[in-house]
């Protein structure tokens, strides 16, 4: 058992009360970081293999689910001179990844996912992609998600760990979570247990979440940067129209190419066909194709 941790989070809580911080910021008591091994559809509605991190910050009220490369990204566009850095990098970048082929020399990010959990509202908002150039956010109620906790355990990261399941939007998960930290969180949407979930995944086998380190913070978990560009949307149709961009989108991508500035035309040639794309990959939730 981790007691350490869990007297190490309640003596931040007591030493450093939110009434007594005076930051602009809700304060994490906690850094969990996540690796999400997952499918994932290109715009030509081909599915490959993808992996990177993604970290939670928590406390019991409130947290942050984000790739920390992505806001990284984010927070240099949000501002002026933030935004000649990234261009510098950029440019930098290109230019080393023509010269040696290294296209990881230039900053990219891993997604556009964020997602806010707050318990004084009960809701989570979500801020993510919703088509070639949309961006979109929904809440929803924490009550969406009913568990049904089961008798099983194991060890993650020396913490004992009980499993639990839920049917939520389209998608059978099954989690992995420890009564050890009673901070009642988790990688993505997923929240409402008696401890924080360590692992999960979804029984098609296309998307998971694995914690691989937790560590005790006291950092400043910051709003979404540039929230201004994130219209408020449906969920589903959020998703239809992510959906419908990765399945057509080298055909509307191939339309901008073509119409170019000077009016010239230029003749970019489709090399699949309908047979070759991935239908059966699909995103976290399904339910948007009812």
């Amino acid at each position: 058992m981790k007691t350490g941790l869990i007297v190490s989070i309640f003596l931040l809580a007591t030493l450093f009360p939110a009434s007594a911080k005076k930051k602009d910021y809700p304060r994490a008591e906690i850094r969990v970081t996540y690796t999400y091994p997952h499918k994932r559809l290109k715009i030509d509605a081909k599915a490959y293999d993808d992996k990177y991190q993604m970290v939670l910050l928590a406390n019991n009220d409130y947290s942050k689910f984000f790739s920390p490369c992505t806001e990284y990204i984010d927070s240099l566009k949000s501002t002026p001179s933030g935004e000649r850095i990234y261009n510098k990098l950029m440019d930098e970048g290109v230019k080393k990844a023509i010269a040696t082929g290294d296209h990881n020399a230039y900053p990219t990010s891993n997604g556009s996912l964020y997602v806010i959990k707050s318990s004084a509202t009960s809701d989570v908002t979500v801020y993510d992609v919703a088509g070639m150039l949309e961006y979109g956010y929904y809440s929803a109620p924490f009550a969406e998600m009913e568990w049904e906790i089961g008798y099983s355990t194991k060890t993650i990261l020396n913490y004992e760990c009980v499993m639990a399941e839920t049917d939520y939007h389209g998608r059978h998960w099954t989690v992995w979570f420890t009564p050890d930290i009673p901070i009642q969180d988790g990688p993505w949407k997923l929240c409402g247990l008696p401890g924080l979930i360590l692992e999960a995944s979804e029984n098609s086998g296309q998307h998971q979440f694995i914690a691989e380190g937790i560590e005790i913070c006291d950092q400043p978990i910051p709003p979404v940067y540039s929230r201004k560009k994130y219209d408020k949307m449906k969920r589903k149709d959020m998703l239809r129209g992510m959906r419908n961009y990765l399945t057509n989108g080298t055909p509307m991508v191939n339309a901008l190419i073509s119409n170019t500035p000077s009016g010239e035309k230029i003749e970019i040639k489709q090399d699949y066909t309908d047979d070759d794309k991935d239908y059966e990959v699909d995103f976290l939730e399904t339910d948007y194709h009812e």
